[in-house]
Formats: C-alpha cells, sequence, structure tokens
C-alpha cells in the first residue's frame, strides 16, 4: 500500500509543466514589464532585449487575435530566455496563457525564412494562445465555474498536427516569404513525402518516430493551406470554431463536416491528391538531375561535412539509437568512428587540415551553449573554450579561429588564437540580424545574414571592412571558400530550391552547381573540383559527392536589392521586480468526493505554477464527515531541485447497516494512512553527466481506529536521509529506453533518535548500465540494501516498477523491490540484507505509429524484453538463500486522446526456487 500511494503522489506531479524551468536561471534578477496584453518576464541584464519583445508581441497581437477571432480573457505571460543556443519557443493556455521565446535566431533548416526571428516565434507561439485558448458555448460557459480546466479547452484536445499546423499557416505568408509555408526547406521536404509516399492520417495522429520529425508542422501547415485554397479564406477560421465548442472532446473526424461536407478521412484523401499534384516530381529543365551529387554515405543523420584538402571526409553520423559519431574517411579509406558527439554539433576543417568542432554542453547547470573542442587521442574531444557559444567556427590560415557567438539575440564574429581566447570582436550584427553560415580564407571572412527581410553574402576583411557581396529576399546560408579564394560558394533558393551556388570576385553573375530535387542542406567547400553534399531525403540522411561541372547549370545577375521590413519598436514602460506570487494563484477546481462503506467526503482538486515555472504545486484537501477527518494531499517542488509531498487517506475496514445514516451504513473502524516525504538537492550538470547530492525525511504512518475502543498505530515509521548520485544514461529518439551510460544511486537513511516503529540505519546502492546493441539494449541492474538490526526489514518480490515517469527526485524509505515471479512480502524473501541482480535484453519489434480517431487511441511501440534476474534476503547468512527467475515482457507505447502516453507492460515471470510460481501481470512503466 506505501508503495502504491507513493506513486500516486508522485503522479501529481508528473503532468504538470514544471520542465519548463528547466533553462531557467532562478539566481538571476528577473523583471517583469506589463503591457497591455502582456506580462513580459526577463533577467535585469536583457532588460533592451525585453523591451523589444515586448513591443514585438504586441504589433503580432492584433493580427492573430483578429484571425481568430479571439480576445484570450487573461493576459498572457511571456518569458524571456538566453540560456540555450538553439532556436525554439513554447506555448500553452494551461494553467495561464504563457510563452516562452529563446532569443537565439536559426542558422539552419526549416525556419530560414524572410521573417525576423522575434516576430515569427511570437506569432507562431501567439498563435497557439488564441487558438487553443478559444472556447464557445458550453465549454466557456463551464469556465465560468470551474476556471482552466483542461476539458474546457476543446482546442487543446486535438492531435499536435492540428495545433502546429494552424501555428505554421498563420506565420507564414509565402507571397514575402515569410514563415514556413513556401520556404525552400519545407517545400523540398514534401516534395520528397510526395516522392516516397505520403503519410497516412492515422500516421500523422500518432506523432510516432518515423520521417519526417517535424511531421506536425510539415503535414499540418499545408493541410491548413490546401484548406484554404480549395474551400476558400472562411475555411480555416470556421473550422477552428467548429471545434470551440466541443463539450465532448476528441470530435477530430466529424469536425471538417461542417466546413467541407467531408469526414475527417475523406478530406485527408482529398489533401493526398491535392499534395501529389503540388509536389509530384517534375521533369529536370535538362535533363538528368544531379540530384546534389553521387551518394557515398547512408544514415539515419548525416550532417556538418566537410573536407580537408588531402580530400579527407569529416562529417557527424547518427544511428538513432546511439550518440552521433564524428566520422573521419580517408581517400580510398573506409569510414571510421573517430568520436561521440551531441546532436547538432558542426565541424570545420583548417588549412593544416585539422579538425575543430562546435557542440552543445551544459554551462553553469542552467545554460546550454555551444563550445569549440579538437579531436584528441583515443577519442577524447579537448576543449578549447569554456561557455563560449561559438556556433559556427572557421580557422584562419595564420592558426587563429573565426567564431560567430550569439548573445542576448546579437550576433557578433570573433577572433580567437589557437587554444580559443578571444583576440577581437571582426563584426557585430545589427538588431534584427541573424547570421547563418560562417567561412574563412587567409584573413577574411564570409557570412550570410538576414536583416529587414535580406539575404546577404558579407565579406570581411581582416581590417574589419564590410563588403556586401549578394544582398536580395533568396535565403543564402553555409558560405565556403574556394581553394583560390576567388569564388564564394552557398546555399540558396532561387528557383524555391536548395541548391549550391557561387559568387566570383570582379563579377555580377551568381552560377549555379547543383540540381537538388528536394533541396541540399550542408555543403564543405570545394577540393581539387568536388565537394561534399547533404541533401533533403524522405528517409534518414544522405551524404554525396558533387563533381563541379566545368560550365556552372545555371548563371543570373548578383541581385542588389533593399529589405522593406520595418522591426517592432521596444516599448517605454518601466519594468518592475519579478514576483511568483499572481501567477501561482490557482486558475481552475475541480470538486472531489466519495462515499463508500459508511464515510463520506468532500473536497476539490487544483495546481498551479509561477510564470518561469520554478514553483508547480498540487493541492487536493478531503473532509470525511462522519469520522470528522481532514484528508487529501498536497505536493510542492521548486526549480525540479526541492521538493515534497504529503498524503492523508482513509480506509474503512469495518461497518454496518444503518438505515438512519446519510451513507446507509455506520463506520466502526477505519485506517487513516499518513504519507509525507520531503527531498533537496544540489546538482552539478553536463550532458553526459548529472551529479546530484542532498538530504531528505519521510514519514509513513498507520492508525487504526477503532470507534468503540480507540486507536493504535501498527505502523510508524520515519526516516532521515542523505542521497547522491551520477546518471550518465543517455536516451536517443530510436532507442529502446536508454541505450547508453550508467545509473548509480546511494542511499544513508536512519530512523535512530526519531520515536518511530523501528531504530536503526538502512543503507542502499543502485547501479544500472545500459549497453547497445544496434537497435536492442542489454540492461543490468544491482541493487544491494542493508538494515541494521531494529530498522524496518527489506522485502523482495513483485513486478511493480519503482520509476514514476516525469520526477526526477530521489524516494526515499524505500523497502520493498521487485523481483519477478515471487510474492511479495514472502517471509523467504523479507531479511536485513537483500541483493537483486537483473539483466534484460530490450528490442523494437514494431514501430506501428497508427492512432485513432473512433475511439481516440493509438500504438506506437511494441518491444520485447527477455529478463532473468536473481536475488536474494536474508537476516542470518547461514540461512542465505538466492531466488532465480527469468521471463518475457510485452511493451506497447499506447497514446490515449492524442495527448496522454502510457507505457504498458505486460509481461509472465516464473520463479524458480519455492515460493516462487508463474506469474502473468500487467503494468505501467519499465521495470527500471
Amino acid at each position: 500500500m506505501k508503495r502504491v500511494l507513493r506513486a500516486a503522489a508522485f503522479t501529481l506531479f508528473v503532468w504538470l509543466p514544471a520542465a519548463q524551468a528547466q533553462f531557467v536561471d532562478p539566481s538571476l534578477r528577473w523583471r517583469t514589464l506589463d503591457t497591455a496584453h502582456f506580462s513580459v518576464h526577463f533577467p535585469e541584464h536583457l532588460r533592451e532585449q525585453g523591451r523589444v519583445v515586448a513591443g514585438t508581441a504586441e504589433s503580432v497581437y492584433p493580427r492573430v487575435t483578429a484571425r481568430f477571432s479571439w480576445t484570450p480573457a487573461l493576459r498572457t505571460h511571456v518569458v524571456v530566455l538566453d540560456s540555450l543556443d538553439v532556436s525554439n519557443g513554447l506555448a500553452s493556455p494551461l494553467p495561464f496563457n504563457y510563452i516562452q521565446i529563446v532569443l537565439t535566431p536559426p542558422d539552419e533548416g526549416e525556419l530560414l525564412q524572410n521573417r525576423e526571428w522575434l516576430e515569427l516565434v511570437l506569432t507562431h507561439e501567439f498563435t497557439h494562445i488564441a487558438q487553443l485558448d478559444k472556447a464557445t458555448a458550453d465549454p466557456l460557459a463551464l469556465r465560468s465555474i470551474f476556471g482552466r480546466f483542461l476539458f474546457l479547452f476543446p482546442n487543446v484536445l486535438e492531435p499536435g498536427w492540428v495545433t502546429e499546423g494552424l501555428a505554421v499557416w498563420s506565420e507564414s505568408d509565402p507571397a514575402r516569404g515569410y514563415g514556413r509555408l513556401g520556404q525552400s526547406h519545407f517545400e523540398g521536404q514534401m516534395r520528397a513525402e510526395a516522392a516516397r509516399g505520403l503519410r497516412s492520417l492515422r500516421e500523422v495522429n500518432a506523432e510516432g518516430r518515423g520521417f519526417p520529425l517535424n511531421r506536425d508542422y510539415l503535414y499540418g501547415g499545408y493541410f491548413f493551406d490546401f484548406l484554404t485554397e480549395r474551400y476558400g479564406p472562411r475555411a480555416v477560421i470556421d473550422y477552428v470554431e467548429g471545434y470551440s465548442d466541443n463539450l465532448i472532446p476528441f470530435r477530430v473526424d466529424s469536425n471538417p463536416v461542417s466546413v467541407t461536407g467531408k469526414h475527417m478521412d475523406d478530406l485527408w484523401d482529398e489533401y493526398h491528391a491535392w499534395l501529389r499534384a503540388r509536389f509530384g516530381a517534375q521533369p529536370a529543365a535538362g535533363g538528368t538531375r544531379d540530384e546534389g551529387g553521387e551518394i557515398v554515405a547512408r544514415a539515419w543523420s548525416l550532417d556538418s561535412p566537410q573536407l580537408a584538402p588531402d580530400g579527407t571526409r569529416w562529417y557527424v553520423a547518427g544511428d538513432g539509437y546511439t550518440l552521433p559519431k564524428l566520422v573521419r574517411q580517408a581517400p580510398g579509406a573506409s569510414a571510421e568512428a573517430v568520436a561521440e558527439v551531441e546532436n547538432g554539433t558542426r565541424v570545420a576543417v583548417a588549412p593544416s587540415g585539422a579538425v575543430l568542432i562546435s557542440k552543445l554542453e551544459i554551462c553553469s547547470d542552467y545554460n546550454a551553449y555551444y563550445d569549440l573542442y579538437r579531436p584528441g587521442a583515443g577519442g577524447a574531444l579537448d576543449r578549447l573554450t569554456e561557455c563560449g557559444r561559438f556556433r559556427f567556427s572557421a580557422p584562419l590560415d595564420d592558426r587563429r579561429l573565426a567564431a560567430i557567438r550569439v548573445t542576448g539575440g546579437v550576433a557578433e564574429v570573433v577572433v580567437l588564437d589557437a587554444k580559443g581566447t578571444e583576440q577581437s570582436v571582426l563584426y557585430r550584427a545589427a538588431r534584427g540580424e541573424s547570421l547563418t553560415g560562417l567561412a574563412a580564407k587567409g584573413g577574411s571572412v564570409a557570412v550570410t545574414s538576414l536583416r529587414e527581410a535580406r539575404w546577404s553574402l558579407i565579406e570581411i576583411a581582416g581590417d574589419g571592412k564590410v563588403s556586401v557581396l549578394v544582398s536580395d529576399g533568396v535565403v543564402k546560408h553555409e558560405p565556403r571558400y574556394a581553394e583560390s579564394g576567388d569564388d564564394i560558394y552557398f546555399i540558396a533558393d532561387y528557383g524555391k530550391t536548395d541548391n549550391v551556388w557561387s559568387w566570383r570576385r570582379g563579377e555580377r553573375r551568381l552560377a549555379r552547381w547543383s540540381d537538388a530535387l528536394s533541396g541540399v542542406l550542408d555543403i564543405s567547400a570545394p577540393v581539387s573540383g568536388a565537394m561534399l553534399v547533404t541533401t533533403v531525403e524522405a528517409d534518414g540522411g544522405a551524404l554525396r559527392a558533387l563533381r563541379l561541372a566545368a560550365a556552372p547549370l545555371e548563371q543570373r545577375e548578383a541581385p542588389q536589392e533593399p529589405g522593406p521590413e520595418q522591426l517592432a519598436g521596444p516599448v517605454a514602460e518601466a519594468d518592475r521586480p519579478y514576483s511568483p506570487w499572481s501567477s501561482l494563484v490557482p486558475t481552475s477546481w475541480l470538486p472531489a468526493f466519495y462515499i463508500a462503506d459508511g464515510a463520506f467526503a468532500l473536497g476539490f482538486q487544483t495546481y498551479g505554477q509561477d510564470a518561469l515555472g520554478l514553483h508547480v504545486y498540487t493541492l487536493a484537501p478531503l473532509y470525511e464527515f462522519t469520522q470528522q477527518q481532514g484528508l487529501g494531499s498536497a505536493s510542492y517542488v521548486y526549480d525540479d531541485r526541492h521538493g515534497g509531498f504529503i498524503n492523508r487517506s482513509m480506509t474503512v475496514k469495518t461497518s454496518v447497516a444503518d438505515d438512519q445514516k446519510f451513507t446507509g451504513r455506520d463506520v466502526k473502524a477505519y485506517n487513516i494512512d499518513e504519507i509525507a516525504q520531503w527531498v533537496s538537492l544540489v546538482r552539478r550538470l553536463s550532458l553526459a553527466t548529472r551529479w546530484y547530492l542532498g538530504a531528505g525525511a519521510a514519514v509513513d504512518r498507520e492508525t487504526f481506529h477503532d470507534v468503540a475502543a480507540g486507536a493504535t498505530t501498527p505502523r510508524d515509521e520515519r526516516v532521515l536521509g542523505l542521497v547522491a548520485g551520477v546518471d550518465r544514461r543517455r536516451v536517443q529518439v530510436l532507442s529502446e529506453g536508454p541505450s547508453q551510460g550508467q545509473l548509480l544511486q546511494l542511499f544513508a537513511e536512519t530512523s535512530n533518535g526519531l520515536r518511530a516503529s523501528y531504530t536503526g540505519n538502512f543503507y542502499r546502492y543502485d547501479w544500472r548500465g545500459y549497453l547497445p546493441a544496434g537497435a536492442s539494449v542489454f540492461a543490468l541492474r544491482v541493487n544491494q540494501a542493508y538494515s541494521q538490526a531494529g530498522a524496518e526489514p527489506i522485502q523482495l518480490g513483485g513486478s511493480f516498477s519503482e520509476d514514476v515517469a516525469g520526477f526526477s527526485l530521489p524516494v526515499l524509505d524505500q523497502r520493498q523491490f521487485p523481483l519477478r515471479g515471487y510474492r511479495s512480502g514472502d517471509p523467504a524473501l523479507t531479511g536485513r540484507h537483500a541483493v537483486l541482480g537483473t539483466l534484460e535484453w530490450r528490442t523494437p519489434l514494431s514501430d506501428v505509429d497508427r492512432h485513432l480517431m473512433v475511439p481516440p487511441a493509438g500504438l506506437n511501440r511494441l518491444s520485447l524484453t527477455v529478463f532473468v534476474e536473481a536475488g536474494s534476503a536474508w537476516t542470518d547468512a547461514a540461512a542465505q538463500r538466492v531466488f532465480r527467475s527469468a521471463g518475457l515482457e510485452l511493451l506497447a507505447e499506447v497514446r490515449v486522446g492524442y495527448l496522454l502516453p502510457l507505457l504498458l507492460r505486460a509481461g509472465v515471470a516464473k520463479g524458480f526456487e519455492t515460493p516462487g510460481a508463474t506469474v502473468g501481470y500487467l503494468q505501467l512503466g519499465r521495470s527500471f
């Protein structure tokens, strides 16, 4: 019972947005700026950026609210972050309207378009607020009673592709090159989809692991473009209106009928026909396409190709199951992995052939920044910079380094010495300007830039002189110098397809060198008339070798066009110190009650958090009237480092029929169970290793009440504890849970001096290791515990999962551990000493990735686990016995209502020694 109640209390944390505090540093001095419709929260050192965000948000507000015919009743909280070197944003209407944006502008992929970053991300995220917050009829009326309860937000209860597709549609103006629709990368992806075969509606509903990884945005965005083109400019808004009055959720299949006359399945078939007509393969104008060159490597992901002067190929390859690898392939040799790196790693090669990489790493526990490294011996990486934020690097001829750094959303080109020490700033971007690539030759540097809807190729001399070589409205990125330095190659989307182009010194013409149907993603500098190219593919990544022909495929004049875009100005209002109290107030409640066995209780449930996501709480008080007992639960977590919960419940043990009672029965005896726990941690984080050290306390008390005889306390457990751990586990997109690394947890607990049922100390270590084997994983566990005489004994048995998904704080007062094939609590499996060892082989069987609309349920992955384990619990060493078991488990990743993922584990285990048995079970979550 203790284990179940604890899990139930922890589950209160799981579905709350506390994880949003991941990149919020509470030690910073946070400020708040209030405008007519927004409260913008930012660190004090980003005051100027916070004011710009506020001005941009207010400029977006009337456009989006008019489009969706909806004005949110509450102001929207916007949190401004500069703690991540990756472009991102998020939004939710629960528990209040809030948005988080990262100031770092994009430098690759689908977000390269003509709209300035802050306007793009705020348009996208505030569209989420306007659409998800919208409700009419019964849901809106019930909000006035229950507040912001999930099921009174109909538009939240839709597939992800609807939500993200609407935001992509809203952010886009293809005629001006704004947003993703009509953007070359998006167009190329959909051409690749059409060539491979379009995804079914059930696949897109399922949000699985398959390509394209951005399917919600891609298929959803073009769906609403199709709806507008085929059914008129009001069709999208009418679609949203039709769903906004749904008190019965998940009516996705029937919602389009009022707009199109078709159910969603039939409408999706029509959408497929529209996509094939628009994106079907078109013959090349001059014959056979080169598609970007001959394929020389394929993998789940292939990024950042580079050619050394001697022809050695360098790139980053990933298989989706383990960490990506930095790969080297010498001329005439096979490719070999040099080192493990992170996703998003960028590679640069010096004229000497030396390699430099930019790789993400955690900085000061709350930031993820790019730093520079050199490959070392034995797969090691020698770090040059610490929290440097160098996203791109380009070695200069004199061993110095040029690098792009973005701080507070402002980009700079800086010069470093060979050891990574900063020497000077060569170029500082203007407000709203983003840099999307870097190259160096001699002492000069070339960058590609977006400013005021104008994309430019810029050269910066060693003395700081800036020359704009090309400037127009066409997306440009990844500049690369030719060996001679007279040509600069880059990727541009002239003709709405990303291809390789070049600019030649002394000429005003551009030349095209590739003809990729779906588009080019990245290129190396040319060496001996060839370059490496990665291209947009339907499934995975492809590395190609492109031979540069004697003459280009196309030439055109190098334009110099002015940009029309005007950026929103900063607001002038004064800001104030941030306070969490205004946003911590609960915004919803639900009644709670039970009536059973003569007991009758009433109460309510609510939850909340502050705008920064640092404080998260739940509250569910109950009052039982017949015995006048206060019951319920509460939980609180701060910064995912400090947290606790309390749970007080009542179980009727004896009752008799009594027609005079409101409940029909009279309670004669009952139990009151009280559980409470608090843990506080100190952490040190990196991407590869997370350390923690902390302390806490736990109480678990059971009181038996006999109405006639009085109360007794059969269980009264109290402990103080120290905890420590190191976590090196890594999980990848395709992996079956953790696929690499180890986890070690240490516990030291005492009941001495606490006036509890038990006295004495308890010690435990828990080690887990994960070894990849292709798509499979070998998972190992050793769990050993010792209780002193007088302390609570340890029990083995059962098939439950000790881990609660989404809760990262360690759990004290655990004395029960699973040993499948045996019943928990058996005397033969109880003692002051215990050791448990497990070996599992985990392998995916099928990524089904299908989600129905009626009923709204789906299945993502099916996987198999084969396990053997052995355990022993004893007090007297002479009586120690080993109990072994083995079995199979089928794991199913189930999705309920598009939103709720559940990992179901159905297994059968055989215990080989008495009192073992063959046991079938169904549980939530992995075994470990």
